[in-house]
């Protein structure tokens, strides 16, 4: 782990902990978790983080190829 002043490295090391990955996946599935994701993908880094996932995460779909095929080239055609 790269070097971090005293308290952002312990937040870290308790998010890489099993138990801190639970917390994340709680709160990102509340309410206000939700409303967090959907403010940071409406900021222009958001929008580029969120084409990069989908990117990324197309081929772990259950999606026929062209369909894929087709999420792509718009993607790359939006940037």
């Amino acid at each position: 782990m790269a070097p971090y002043p005293g308290m952002m490295k312990m937040a870290l090391v308790y998010i890489e902990s099993p138990q801190g990955q639970e917390a994340v996946r709680h709160y990102l599935s509340s309410p206000d978790g939700q409303a967090t994701i959907n403010a940071y993908l409406a900021t222009p880094q958001g929008k580029q983080i969120g084409k990069l996932l989908l990117l990324r995460m197309l081929d772990g779909l259950d999606l026929p190829d062209d369909v894929k095929n087709t999420v792509r080239k718009a993607l790359v055609q939006k940037t």
